[in-house]
């Protein structure tokens, strides 16, 4: 009894997950659909991926800023 509780507490046993499923089934549609230049876009986003986030916060947060100095000057 106490071996069927602690199956279902540690949930499934599959060793692949629908997520990793559906990630695969995408990167061949897109393979098949647009050939070559569809894996080095994806090759291309994942490399660069943190690069170009750190860029967005980079901006973001000086639009934060300079949007805070206008509404300061703006209504002093």
């Amino acid at each position: 009894m106490r071996s069927i509780v602690k199956n279902r507490k540690q949930g499934s046993s599959l060793p692949i997950s629908i997520k990793l499923v559906v990630k695969i089934v995408l990167v061949a549609l897109g393979f098949s659909v647009w050939g070559t230049g569809f894996i080095w876009a994806l090759v291309g986003l994942y490399l660069f991926l943190p690069i170009l986030r750190g860029i967005l916060s980079l901006f973001v947060g000086l639009g934060a800023i300079i949007l805070f100095i206008f509404i300061l000057l703006t209504f002093l």
